[in-house]
């Protein structure tokens, strides 16, 4: 086995364990090591860990990737202790038979200290607080839920973990939305809960397998009056003064000029080629809602809630997950997403109530999944129990804590506001 430890900036001495086979180092959300920084190719390099020995190639990146600060230009094999740099970040190379993990061998020995300073942790506790009251102002009823459950949400893009019990398979949640709506349909009203959920595969300046979420329900919301809670609510705990909505499709016409709604397949093939950007190595099997996600995330998500908050509303029907279409428009969906400094901070709904519906866009996204070579989820579930029995007409919104903490108190990754990141944990 093999490690990469960071050697310098904010995230110093976060520890990546290799994998037997490939290990993908990139920006992209799927790479087994993600660097969030722009000089990053989605796909910059590989590692390749082998019986006795692990290799290292750069992946034809645009700035490429050096090893003890030459140009890697042909697959190489690396030596304990190799200094790795890509973009502006150096990672140390350790096998492990140099003793890593050990006190005798080149472990940090300070690796049991918290990554976020005191006055960080006080900060951190101090908004947690100011969090609870604005809820209880507004008539909010705290609750728990189950962390381990029967039941999982299934999305094309949330990968669970399972855990296996007495023979029994469970999942840790990455979310707690299936237990609240439980609860909403056995007669609670307004609720929020603050609690541990867990994704796998997630982990880089603004991702932690384990992290902090801020869920809430209200019975009888329009989705209008939930996007002015949570834009109440950012306002409060940032500072700023207001907050601006603005829709999927003005999003796109202001900043990429085309309409997301209407336009056709081949209209968005011309549009995408006259943009200058890195194109996935996939590119052709994505289907419409994939480039469009694509384009929201390179052009058009670093410029919202530059200067003030910003909720992104009316999502394409496509993507609509788990929230309702719109009465007026098939073409839209109730869901928004709040944007702080090109940071997406939330995810809201005026929740779907029709069991049926539900149980088809879940056979739909575990399809989805399974061309993803993603195994298929549990699409029986209680929360399909409790739609059938009748869930109340209600909005819902899920919020990371980390990363309001990180706005909140100045910080640039989330590691800096969290004791102990996963590869520390």
């Amino acid at each position: 086995m093999a490690y990469l430890i960071i050697t310098n900036g904010l995230d110093q001495g976060q520890l990546f364990e290799l994998s037997t086979g490939q290990n993908f180092v990139g920006r992209d959300e799927d790479a087994d090591i993600q660097i969030s920084l722009s000089a990053v190719s989605r796909q910059h390099a590989c590692l390749n860990v082998r019986a006795d020995h692990v290799t290292i190639q750069d992946l034809e990146s645009a700035n490429g990737t050096f090893v003890n600060n030459a140009p890697l230009k042909q697959e190489t094999t690396l030596a304990d202790g190799d200094l790795i740099s890509i973009a502006d970040l150096e990672l140390k190379f350790y096998a492990r038979f140099s003793g890593i993990g050990t006190r005798s061998g080149a472990m940090p020995l300070n690796n049991f200290r918290s990554t976020a300073d005191i006055e960080t942790l006080k900060g951190r506790s101090i908004l947690l607080r100011e969090l609870r009251e604005l809820f209880y102002e507004a008539g909010f009823d705290e609750v728990e839920t189950p962390t381990l459950s029967a039941d999982t949400v299934i999305d094309r893009f949330l990968h669970p973990l399972k855990v296996e019990i007495s023979g029994n398979q469970y999942w840790l949640q990455t979310s707690p939305e299936f237990g609240m709506k439980r609860l909403l349909a056995s007669g609670m009203d307004s609720i929020f809960q603050i609690c541990r959920a867990f994704r796998d595969e997630e982990q880089g300046a603004l991702h932690n397998l384990e992290f902090t979420m801020v869920e809430w329900y209200r019975v009888g919301d329009t989705t209008e009056e939930a996007m002015q809670f949570l834009g109440e609510l950012a306002t409060t705990l940032l500072p700023y003064n207001s907050f601006e909505t603005v829709t999927y499709q003005e999003a796109f016409q202001n900043i990429l000029n085309f309409d997301p709604l209407e336009i056709n397949e081949q209209q968005l093939m011309n549009a995408i080629a006259s943009l200058e950007f890195e194109i996935p190595q996939n590119w052709r099997a994505l289907g419409k809602d994939d480039w469009l996600d694509l384009l929201l995330t390179e052009f058009i998500q670093p410029r919202l809630g530059i200067g003030k908050p910003c909720i992104l509303s009316e999502y394409p029907s496509s993507q609509a997950a788990l929230a309702r279409i719109h009465p007026n428009n098939p073409l839209v969906a109730e869901r928004f997403e709040l944007f702080v400094d090109g940071i997406e901070l939330a995810n809201g709904y005026h929740e779907l109530l029709d069991a049926e519906e539900f149980h088809q866009r879940n056979l739909k996204t575990n399809a989805l999944r399974q061309l993803d070579d993603r195994p298929a989820l549990p699409v029986d579930s209680y929360l399909a129990e409790a739609m059938r029995y009748g869930l109340p007409d209600c909005c819902g919104i899920a919020l990371g804590f980390d990363r309001l903490a990180m706005l909140a108190l100045g910080k640039n990754s989330i590691s800096e506001v969290l004791p102990f990141p996963f590869p520390r944990a």
